[in-house]
């Protein structure tokens, strides 16, 4: 056995701080500086017996034991706090043991609860270090209990809310099978969990179909790889079919997820049955639509006035909404033969309010008229149209700065014995008047719209209105029309455009067909930010000429016939040869020419001279070329060209015109002489 006494006090301390020695009978005469800690009432000259008990090895401790066991693990146990002692004897020449060991912990919580600290220990002994690992160790292993709990506890939520959500949740390998199935999804499909785990998503989902799902599973794997950003049906919501188990197909939203389990994808579909969203969309798209349709009839009714048939005056006017119901207004009044009024105006505003606004204010200019014309046309005169929009000001002001809206107006009175009209424009755009040689007058003014001012003193303007003039009032969604840029339309493209058609002797409603196409050319795809309103009057060099607007609808053909029979003094057989070829003539345009906007009709021209009729018909669409058409065949093999024929040999001479662009001219003419 080692001979301690080679090391001196201080390097055993330092080396064995828990250490103690004993003398021959077993007595305690010496002690490291951390065995108090451990075992605060030891002292010296006391038996080792009172203090600790061997646990190993089981034999009875005395010196010969201790002397014979020179490389022999020695445990004791403190008496009264269990704690065990660990370590070897070494002896000296002096015939004392000098016990070099540390104490056996299990735990660090058994450092605080000795007061303990890794201080205490000598720096050549592994316990704290065992001790840190095993700490280490439990941790790590509370750690895993605690996620198993947290996991037990999150797949418990999970299943929970697969159980209870609403919305089917299908998870599908990478192959196109089913590998789970809620119990939404039970419901919504009408299959088993136990039925379906293993089929294929495309009993489920038939626009989903084998092979093209399972090549679209496949295509989305390599694109996944190669390219993150392509993910197609992933992360997005689609609507289509599913199918039911019975085979019947319902409407649902489905969404797909691709997470990435090791090297293999699994798909999550979350699907929604919308039968009920879409037959609730579908029934509020129906009430709009009646809505909007019960409101189009009431603003014809209250808003828009129908063109007057005035002799030798030609007039078409148009509105079109940018919301469905807007406050864009016009009429027409007869005040005498040849005399009438011009009224359009556009409210401030859009939708209901605002058609109410232009309703009162019509309503308000005919109690004003009803006011004035009587005692006016007694005295042989006619109310000034001052006086009448003076009045309209000062009695709508009021209650439209309280609703805070104004009216933008323009007033015309038509006279034709006069050859002029009296003009007033409360902050309207400004109208177009073309005359016979190229000139084009502006019709402007300085006055106020409607509603600003209630004393605003409103003057009116004289221009001439003479064979051939056109004149052309609009509102600001005319020249305010936006394209991508929210660039305005501007002035200028419409006096191109109503220049070029003015000269090419266009009807007015044509005229403004044109003005529609290029405000929808101008605005593409963007949703029309004004309402857009426009009245045409073209006065015609005589007053025997008959015009007619025609809706490209096929029931229209026997109110043809019966417009040219009423205004033609034909012979039976001739009047039947002229509405042949009308009726052939408008079926062409009402089948064969595609309407580049929707309700345009085409015009009709009658003029019956003495000696001849002459049926002109306008419309907007392709060109028509007569010299393409092949000639019928009689003998029933071959359809087509008996139109062609038939309007050929029931007039003495057909036309078929472009006066002008995407306008287009069919004019008959039969001779009335029958030799």
């Amino acid at each position: 056995m080692h001979d301690a006494t080679l090391l001196p006090l201080g390097v055993l301390d330092t080396l064995f701080p828990f250490h103690f020695v004993l003398d021959s009978e077993l007595n305690i005469v010496g002690f490291g500086p951390s065995l108090p800690l451990i075992i605060p009432h030891i002292a010296i000259q006391h038996p080792l017996s009172r203090f600790m008990q061997i646990q190993r090895p089981h034999q009875q401790l005395n010196k010969e034991s201790i002397a014979n066991s020179p490389h022999t693990l020695f445990v004791f146990m403190c008496c009264h706090s269990e704690l065990q002692l660990r370590g070897q004897f070494l002896c000296n020449t002096q015939n004392r043991f000098i016990f070099v060991g540390s104490p056996w912990l299990s735990s660090v919580s058994q450092l605080q609860q000795y007061a303990l600290s890794l201080n205490d220990f000598a720096v050549h002994d592994n316990t704290a270090d065992l001790l840190q690992i095993m700490q280490i160790e439990k941790n790590a292993l509370e750690e895993t209990r605690n996620l198993a709990v947290r996991l037990k506890k999150k797949r418990v939520m999970l299943q929970s809310v697969l159980n209870t959500a609403a919305d089917a949740i299908i998870t599908i390998s990478q192959h196109g099978l089913i590998e789970s199935f809620n119990p939404a999804a039970e419901l919504m499909f009408g299959w088993s969990t136990v039925e379906i785990i293993g089929q294929n998503i495309s009993l489920l989902i038939p626009e989903l179909h084998t092979p093209n799902y399972d090549d679209y599973l496949s295509h989305y794997i390599q694109k996944s790889q190669s390219n993150p950003q392509e993910q197609g049906l992933i992360g997005r919501r689609h609507e289509l079919n599913a199918k039911y188990r019975d085979a019947s197909e319902f409407p649902i939203e489905l969404s797909l997820s691709a997470p990435l389990y090791g090297d293999e994808f699994h798909f999550t579909a979350i699907i929604r049955d919308i039968s009920l969203r879409q037959a609730q969309q579908a029934a509020l798209i129906s009430a709009r639509e009646r809505e909007l349709k019960m409101g189009h009839d009431i603003q014809q009714t209250l808003l828009f006035g129908t063109p007057l048939k005035v002799p030798g005056v030609e007039i078409s006017a148009f509105t079109q909404p940018s919301q469905g119901i807007d406050g864009d207004f016009f009429d027409f009044f007869p005040i005498e033969p040849n005399c009438f009024d011009v009224l359009t105006g556009d409210v401030m505003g859009k939708g209901v309010a605002a058609a109410m606004l232009g309703a009162g204010l019509k309503n308000q200019y005919i109690r004003i008229m009803a006011e004035l014309l009587g005692p006016a046309l007694q005295l042989g005169q006619r109310p000034a149209i001052e006086m009448i929009i003076n009045q309209l000001n000062s009695r709508l002001t009021p209650e439209l700065q309280r609703l805070e809206s104004f009216v933008t107006l323009a007033f015309a009175r038509i006279d034709l014995d006069a050859n002029l009209f009296n003009y007033i424009s409360a902050g309207h755009p400004e109208g177009l008047l073309l005359h016979t040689d190229g000139s084009i007058t502006m019709l402007s003014g300085k006055n106020l719209p409607i509603g600003i001012e209630s004393k605003e003193h409103y003057e009116s303007a004289t221009y001439p209105f003479l064979a051939g003039d056109l004149l052309l009032l609009y509102s600001d969604g005319l020249t305010e029309a936006r394209n991508k840029k929210q660039e305005f339309m501007g002035i200028q493209p419409i006096l191109d455009l109503v220049s070029q058609l003015y000269a090419a002797q266009i009807p007015p409603a044509i005229i403004l067909q044109r003005l529609r196409q290029i405000v929808e050319q101008y605005e593409g795809t963007l949703q029309r930010s004004d309402d857009f309103t426009a009245i045409s009057l073209y006065r015609h060099t005589t007053t025997a000429l008959h015009y007619q607007e025609f809706p490209r609808k096929m029931q229209i053909l026997s109110q043809l016939r019966q417009w040219i029979r009423e205004r033609t003094d034909l012979s039976p057989v001739l009047h039947d040869q002229l509405t042949l070829a009308a009726v052939e003539v408008a079926t062409n345009i009402i089948r064969h020419v595609a309407a580049p906007l929707a309700d345009t009709p085409f015009v009709v021209h009658l003029l019956s001279t003495a000696t001849v009729v002459t049926l002109s018909f306008y419309y907007v669409g392709d060109a028509f070329d007569s010299t393409q058409s092949l000639p019928p065949d009689f003998s029933g093999h071959k359809e087509g060209g008996f139109g062609l024929y038939i309007i050929q040999n029931c007039v003495d001479h057909v036309e078929y015109l472009i006066p002008a662009e995407q306008v287009n001219l069919t004019r008959l003419r039969l001779n009335k002489d029958c030799s």
